[in-house]
């Protein structure tokens, strides 16, 4: 897989097989949830939950294959050794873009995985049409207490395993301990929003217009490094 994603890409001379998919599926990704967001806007809940639904459990199979293919993605694989630009045009312009990409790429993906489940507890199904429900959205203790406990099961049990099935499990082992720590954090974060934003309907729209607005700016972003990499300033061989 490392080595197909290595290959020449097919939307410029200097890009490769990895950056161009993942710049397309970016691309694709932001505009089903744009479509999905507009869906909501003219309250056809039950398309916007089906579209949405589908497009971000796509994005994150897709997060977590290219994740462990490329071993942190493109900044990885290019570093500075794939930029082919000035020395000042790296530091105050690449660096700045590509951080802030990583870090709106972050926060995506916390939000991806908190809006699909409270996307199912603000919502109802009527009749066959969903649509969101008012009233106060809590989780219980006991929940909370079992779901975080699941989490650290789960992390458990991966350590383990890859203690017995690899030499060298210490770079595997840190990935994954980030990925399950994100979840936690996910799921801890919904404490602190339940206070802020109690009832359900209207958190839901706050952090889906939210949510949305940084899919976009990841697209700008995503759209900025590829140029920069590939484009203006691609690596003289």
């Amino acid at each position: 897989m490392k080595t197909l994603l290595e290959q020449p890409g097919f939307l410029a001379p200097s890009g490769t097989i990895g950056a161009d998919v993942s710049y397309l599926l970016a691309l694709v990704f932001t505009i089903l949830f744009l479509i999905s967001w507009v869906m909501a806007k003219k309250a056809q809940g039950t398309r916007h939950h089906k579209l949405i639904l589908v497009s971000m459990v796509s994005m994150i199979v897709y997060f977590v294959a290219y994740y462990y293919a490329r071993s942190l993605g493109v900044l990885s694989f290019e570093g500075r050794e794939g930029f082919g630009g000035p020395d000042d045009i790296y530091e105050n312009v690449f660096v700045p873009v590509l951080t802030t990409h990583l870090i709106l790429v972050t926060l995506g993906m916390v939000l991806a995985f908190y809006m699909i489940p409270q996307g199912f507890r603000a919502s109802e199904n009527a009749g066959g049409d969903y649509h969101l429900k008012t009233g106060e959205l809590k989780m219980k203790s006991r929940t909370f207490k079992i779901v975080m406990f699941t989490i650290l099961g789960c992390w458990a049990l991966v350590q383990v395993l890859l203690l017995a099935t690899r030499q060298n499990p210490f770079g595997a082992s840190v990935a994954y301990g980030m990925i399950f720590a994100t979840v936690a954090l996910v799921v801890s974060l919904e404490k602190l929003i339940e206070k802020l934003l109690p009832e359900g309907a209207r958190r839901h729209r706050i952090l889906g217009r939210a949510t949305m607005v940084i899919f976009a700016l990841i697209l700008v972003t995503s759209t900025a490094t590829y140029l920069m990499l590939y484009v203006i300033y691609p690596l003289k061989v």
